[in-house]
């Protein structure tokens, strides 16, 4: 009885937490794109070749046309109550301006406040309009120029860009953040269970009774992670391109690793609820030290040094690496 009491804790903080911090996020995140973000749009121009941009973001299913607004500046303040995250402006006498080749602007509103939003409106809405301008050309050339279908294709589309995106090419945020994320958050229910482990030496000897604590807490934080991964891959289709062997490998150096940082912690500072809140503190922060959600090399050179004694550095790219290629 006394053995179970000993490990409830860290079963509770390693274990469960994990598994299920783990399914809640990754049901949250099954869309696995953002879809149906409410957008505003500014006609300035009633054309039927604006009336054709509108419809394809009506289509799309990233976007949901919420607001027609009176004027550019309603965008604005629609966006700082936070009840749009990306508008549109249309300006005044677009499609007569287009037909006199004087370039003219169509303006998207992005809010900056949300950066996982941002960048993925302005992706799709650039593919819209980069097709919306391809046609728009074609049909001024064909008729400015009395050029055939083909010759104003071509010149409208000059230079043709193919873009190919590797590993994730759906852009999924689950594929992308979460496999590493969870490991994260099994490593630090590691650090607080061993960092705050009450270390009584037997006869056995130091070394000894430090291995098996060790590859006790290492043990359970490996588990922990397989099991994430495998709910991941076998519920949330989660890819999984890699070696099974390697996968294994470096979860276990990686949380033998992060339990033997912890106990030395514990065995260092005697209060073991501050060793396990000291233990929480050095790793909590690995996600973002470590280059997983910001990449080292645009950190200032403190960090980037400071980032090398971090297990989570060697092990949360290379597991998305071996996950996603």
């Amino acid at each position: 009885m006394e053995r179970i009491k000993k490990y409830t804790i860290p079963l509770v903080l390693i274990i469960i937490i994990p598994q299920i911090v783990n399914i809640l996020t990754c049901y949250m995140m099954m869309e696995k794109q953002l879809e149906e973000l409410p957008m505003a749009i500014y006609m300035g121009d009633n054309t039927s070749l604006s009336r054709g941009i509108v419809s394809s973001f009506d289509d799309n299913e990233t976007f949901h046309i919420k607001y027609y607004v009176d004027s550019p500046k309603e965008i604005e303040s629609l966006m700082e109550k936070g009840n749009i995250v990306f508008g549109l402006v249309i300006p005044e006498n677009f499609t007569k301006d287009l037909k006199k080749l004087k370039s003219p602007t169509i303006l998207t509103v992005l809010d900056g406040t949300q950066l996982s939003s941002a960048s993925f409106t302005k992706l799709k809405a650039t593919e819209i309009l980069l097709t919306t301008k391809i046609g728009a050309m074609v049909n001024v050339f064909k008729g400015k120029f009395s050029m055939s279908s083909t010759e104003a294709l071509n010149t409208a589309r000059a230079i043709n860009i193919s873009n190919r995106v590797i590993g994730n090419p759906t852009r999924n945020y689950i594929n992308f953040l979460l496999p590493g994320m969870m490991g994260a958050l099994a490593q630090v229910g590691i650090a607080m269970a061993a960092g705050g482990a009450s270390l009584k030496i037997g006869s056995e000897g130091i070394i000894s009774y430090y291995s098996k604590q060790v590859l006790t807490y290492g043990t359970m934080g490996f588990l922990s992670i397989i099991m994430i991964l495998g709910i991941q891959y076998v519920f949330f289709h989660v890819p999984f391109m890699g070696s099974a062997i390697e996968i294994l490998g470096i979860t276990l150096a990686f949380t033998l690793a992060v339990s033997s940082a912890s106990l030395l912690i514990s065995s260092l500072i005697n209060d073991k609820v501050f060793s396990a809140q000291v233990a929480a503190v050095f790793f909590i922060p690995s996600s973002i030290l470590s280059g997983y959600t910001w990449p080292v090399i645009a950190m200032p050179e403190f960090f980037k040094k400071f980032s090398l004694i971090l297990p989570f550095s060697y092990y949360g790219d290379t597991l998305r690496d071996l996950m996603l290629r």
